[in-house]
């Protein structure tokens, strides 16, 4: 599994009036927005959060007078544009859960209108993707398949820290909550969520359904007909002796006189079994049309499938090898073998000092992916109601075979018939031959019965087959996953442990923890140390929250078999009163902690007030240091 990768590039967003409200760039690394206290710093993050697809509507009255937010951001090498409008109802309030526009290019392209885009709703239907399906995709993660709704709103209540929810929310806070979709999140993001394990616990329980309706079906027959009645080896010796006296009494029949009434009755009889029979054929040949339609056509969409899967796989291998190709340089001239000179400037070949596009195609490729994955979820639902349609149809037509070799057989011995009815033995030949007919039928129900009885009990055996393979397959998934679950938890108290050691004398139990102490609980939305019991500071609460979060964070830069974007941003750092001296050593902590890896494997966003003089001048920062008469928004 290779890491997800996410950047916030730039920031863009306009005014009511269309003018610019504020633009701003960001870089790989470190981000720091600095400012007084309400100068708008909170408000750059509350519209980050709702331009990567975060459901917020309590925006400042600056954001309010705002009409669009669009970021441009990089999602496992893709550069796509994403814009949101800030609709509002009659009243003036944000509305809820507003559409997206994907631009598959930069922000520049967008605004030019020069590259392709699709906007998508907030939810996911049967047969319409949302924007989180879409952003999922191209980030490499899994559409979950739970109850749970997990969209992009859900991750990022995880991966943005605002000073809005209440102190020990691990989460950011939403009213109706559930702990379901909080261990989905986590599991998501910490790369313990397993698609194999969730498909093969449904195939599991749907294997265990079938078998339940196979035995209750199999209870129905072995009450209703007897042990020999449900052989067909039995029924067809039975129906072959029936069938030997029906000929027998036809042959008697046949060797009787007769009369010009008796013949008569037997061609108006005959006349009438001839148009069922016709009327039948005529059924049977639609349903047999009907069934190579389906054939064809399922196989057909079958094919098509496939394709789609393979130009797909191949898409992703061109993206993958496309990444890697691209961290490549050349140090020597392959003409000259001379050293080629180290001062070129990134987006321009070392070799021939033209500009290169390495992310265009990475983008293009993941547009398409998303495209064939549309497609994919409509072929398959197009090949279930066909499969299903085509079982119809199958059972329709062997219901009708049966019934037209039935009434051809009634057909041709009418034809042989024409024996006189006036004649006593005539009748009784007659009556037998009725009688046994009524149980010809009966044993070819019964046959059908018995037939069927045997396809339930080899369905049983099989599906008990399949339920016992699948339970060893969840078992060994789930032994693997709790594997991994352990080593992502002790590297994220690892990490916890160092930054609660690290920070000021202001709280002994987190200079005392030692690593088992440290309890991240996403079921319960809450971070603590040894027992939930333990209370702290309203100032220290927040911070071992801050603590838990960035923990996580720092798991995913050594762990790339987590799905945690290496992407973080956080509103206001010294949050609940937390003083300035602990709030800057914090800082300063992460910073020392961040700068060990190289700046283009993550991004942090953070917004403070408390900025040291030497930060305040530092590559890190973005924007301009706001203040009260020079806030973050512009022109509203």
């Amino acid at each position: 599994m290779t890491a997800v990768s996410f950047f916030v590039n730039r920031l863009y967003v306009l005014a009511a009036d269309n003018r610019v409200a504020y633009d701003e760039r960001y870089h790989h690394g470190i981000n720091i927005i600095r400012g007084e206290n309400s100068s708008g710093k909170s408000t750059i993050t509350h519209l980050l959060f709702f331009g990567l697809g975060g459901d917020y509507t309590h925006f400042a009255p600056e954001a309010q007078r705002c009409s669009r937010v669009m970021v441009e951001v990089e999602a496992d090498g893709a550069v796509i544009t994403l814009s949101r409008p800030l609709a509002k109802d009659k009243e003036g309030r944000i509305l809820t859960q507003q559409p997206m526009t994907i631009h598959w290019g930069p922000l520049s392209e967008a605004l030019a209108g020069t590259c392709r885009s699709n906007t998508f709703g907030y939810r996911t239907s049967p047969n319409k993707s949302s924007f989180s399906n879409v952003l999922f995709e191209a980030m490499g993660i899994p559409l979950v398949k739970a109850d749970c709704n997990i969209t992009m709103h859900q991750l990022l209540r995880l991966i943005y820290i605002d000073q809005e929810s209440p102190t020990q929310s691990l989460f950011y806070y939403e009213q109706f909550d559930n702990q379901t979709t909080r261990e989905t999140v986590a599991e998501l993001l910490m790369g313990i969520y397993d698609e194999r394990l969730y498909d093969a616990k449904i195939r599991l329980k749907q294997l265990e359904e079938q078998l339940s309706e196979s035995k209750s079906e199999k209870r129905i027959i072995d009450k209703s007909v007897t042990k020999e009645m449900r052989s067909p080896e039995h029924i067809r010796q039975l129906i072959d002796h029936t069938n030997g006296q029906i000929d027998q009494l036809s042959d008697d029949i046949s060797r009787l006189h007769r009369s010009e009434a008796a013949l008569t009755k037997v061609k108006s009889q005959a006349e009438q079994q001839r148009a069922s029979v016709a009327q039948l054929r005529q059924q049977l040949l639609h349903a047999e049309d009907e069934r190579e339609r389906l054939e064809h056509e399922t196989e057909d969409t079958r094919l098509f499938i496939e394709e789609l899967k393979r130009k797909q796989q191949a898409l992703r291998h061109s993206v993958s090898t496309r990444q890697v190709l691209g961290s490549l340089r050349l140090e020597y001239c392959p003409e000259c073998l001379s050293p080629l000179s180290t001062d070129i400037p990134d987006g321009i070949c070392h070799l021939c000092k033209t500009p290169v596009e390495d992310r265009s195609g990475i983008t293009q490729a993941k547009r398409l992916i998303a495209e064939i994955s549309f497609q994919l979820n409509e072929s398959e639902n197009n090949l279930n109601d066909d499969l299903r349609r085509l079982d119809h149809v199958r059972s329709e037509e062997k219901k009708l075979r049966s019934r037209l070799k039935s009434e051809r057989r009634q057909l041709d011995l009418l034809l042989s018939d024409a024996s006189s009815t006036r004649n006593e033995q005539l009748e009784d030949f007659l009556l037998q031959k009725g009688r046994l007919q009524g149980e010809l039928l009966q044993y070819q129900t019964l046959l059908e019965t018995a037939t069927y009885y045997e396809t339930v009990v080899r369905r049983i055996q099989q599906l008990e087959s399949d339920i016992e393979k699948t339970r060893r397959y969840i078992a060994a998934l789930e032994t693997h996953q709790q594997t991994r679950r352990t080593q992502i938890v002790a590297k994220m108290q690892q990490f916890g442990i160092h930054f609660l050691h690290s920070d000021l004398m202001r709280q002994r139990a987190f200079k005392e923890a030692r690593q088992e102490d440290l309890h991240i609980d996403f079921s319960q939305n809450i971070a603590y140390l040894r027992t939930r019991h333990n209370k702290f500071s309203a100032s220290s609460t927040f911070f071992l929250k801050l603590v838990a979060r960035f923990s996580i964070f720092f798991a995913s830069l050594e762990l790339p078999e987590m799905r945690y974007p290496r992407f973080i941003f956080a509103d206001n750092m010294e949050d609940k009163g937390i003083e300035k001296e602990r709030a800057q050593h914090f800082q300063q902590t992460l910073i020392d902690t961040l700068i060990r890896y190289p700046a283009d494997s993550y991004q942090v966003i953070y917004t403070t007030s408390y900025i040291t003089d030497e930060l305040d001048h530092s590559s890190y920062v973005v924007g301009d240091h706001y203040t009260s008469g020079n806030k973050s928004l512009k022109n509203v």
